[in-house]
């Protein structure tokens, strides 16, 4: 997987050029810009086509939240794994007048050829051709067409399917993600419980990405109704329609009872689970903050499950960080790989150490801090050499503190601290 995104004056962002892998990392101090990448990664990769094949994006940055974003020199360029590339400029053209604007080796839009694939259909046979779309639809899980009227001619057909044919065909050939992004809001789920539908019916107004991930939840847990998570030493279950948590304790306690980290990680893990079984689909799954309120080894365990979950076949794994531990258990993912490729006959004696899930290929990794505001602010801290993420970054990140500490023991020593 490789994709490539350019963003230039858009909020945070003064200048940023991101490749995607199948993990992609990005860390940075509050405000600098990560989930701002994040979120554009899921709009442009979700592919919202109007109905005269144009993007809109500005419907796209209001869902996040990100509309106010734009400034008069804004530029955004995208382009996706299938070789599509969406540009987006001047403000004032945005809404359904950024046309798709693919390479040499992509696609062109709006849908000359879905019109052809009609077209050169509808003079064989008209039979033929509701019989093609029939099994175009089956396989992408749409109910069938009703074949009862056999005098339909193939321009109402047409006309009838053509939003569900075209979804089906950018799916396919266009955009093929289904992308899931998993705010930091997340633990808000857990404490509504059964006061969803009041939410909904009363239009709160809560975020666009919050309520799409709440909606996957709740049908998430009606099939996902046990899972063990061992690194947090509890089990999942619904029961009576309620969403229990059983720990250590002989009695289960309700998910809103439970410590903040089991709430924050617990229903992004049941919506993982479901999404991860759905094999037939590619996902490319966004997460933010994945660490929120979980001690050091439980975020080890944390990214071990993501991993395996999110990167099997050809999904891909976006996360935004502000842990250092993060960095410091994926550097030990990649090297597992390394070991393994060095040396295939110890893979098991690693496996042993490193679950065989979690390793990750250092080519297919990327991970990059974000600091927008600065000039240069957005660069790639892999060591191209090792593969593994920069030491001297880790440093970096996880020793300011000991450095204040170090100044300290000076001045109390009686020394002079610059």
């Amino acid at each position: 997987m490789n994709e490539q995104l350019i963003v230039k004056n858009f909020g945070p962002i003064k200048d940023a050029t991101v490749d995607f892998k199948r993990v992609t990392v990005f860390i940075g101090p509050t405000g600098g810009g990560k989930s701002t990448l994040a979120k554009l990664a899921a709009i442009l990769r979700k592919g919202q086509i109007n109905k005269e094949g144009f993007f809109d994006a500005n419907l796209s940055f209001a869902d996040v939240s990100m509309e106010n974003y734009i400034q008069p020199d804004t530029n955004i360029d995208w382009t996706n794994s299938k070789g599509v590339g969406i540009n987006i400029g001047n403000p004032e053209t945005m809404n359904f007048d950024n046309l798709l604007q693919p390479q040499t080796h992509g696609y062109n839009i709006p849908n000359n050829e879905f019109n052809d694939f009609i077209i050169n259909k509808s003079e064989v046979d008209i039979e033929k051709v509701k019989a093609d779309i029939s099994s175009k639809l089956q396989k992408g899980g749409i109910v069938d067409i009703d074949d009862s009227d056999l005098e339909k001619t193939i321009i109402s057909v047409k006309n009838e399917l053509e939003k569900k044919v075209v979804d089906l065909f950018y799916k396919k050939n266009i955009f093929p993600l289904e992308t899931y992004y998993i705010p930091s809001e997340r633990i808000f789920v857990a404490a509504i419980r059964k006061s969803w539908a009041g939410f909904i019916n009363n239009d709160i107004g809560l975020p666009k990405t919050l309520s799409s991930f709440a909606n996957i939840y709740f049908q998430a847990r009606e099939i996902i109704n046990i899972l063990r998570i061992s690194f947090l030493g509890i089990d999942f279950f619904r029961d009576n329609e309620q969403d229990l948590i059983v720990t250590n304790e002989l009695f289960p306690l309700k998910i809103s009872e439970t410590a903040s980290g089991i709430q924050s990680t617990t229903p992004m893990l049941v919506v993982l689970e479901y999404l991860s079984r759905q094999k037939e689909i590619t996902h490319s799954f966004i997460v933010e903050e994945p660490e929120l309120n979980l001690y050091p080894t439980a975020q080890q365990g944390l990214m071990n499950w993501l991993v395996e979950k999110c990167t099997k076949g050809e999904n891909d794994l976006t996360i935004t960080t502000h842990s250092p531990y993060i960095l410091s258990h994926i550097n030990l993912l990649l090297y597992a790989y390394q070991v393994v490729e060095n040396h295939p006959d110890r893979a098991d004696d690693v496996a042993k150490v490193v679950p065989r899930e979690s390793w990750i290929n250092p080519k297919e990794f990327a991970c990059y801090h974000v600091e927008g505001q600065k000039e240069n602010g957005i660069y790639s801290i892999v060591n191209p050499e090792t593969g593994l993420i920069s030491y001297n970054m880790l440093d970096a990140i996880a020793g300011a503190e000991s450095s204040e500490f170090e100044k300290l023991l000076d001045i109390n020593a009686g020394l002079e601290v610059e």
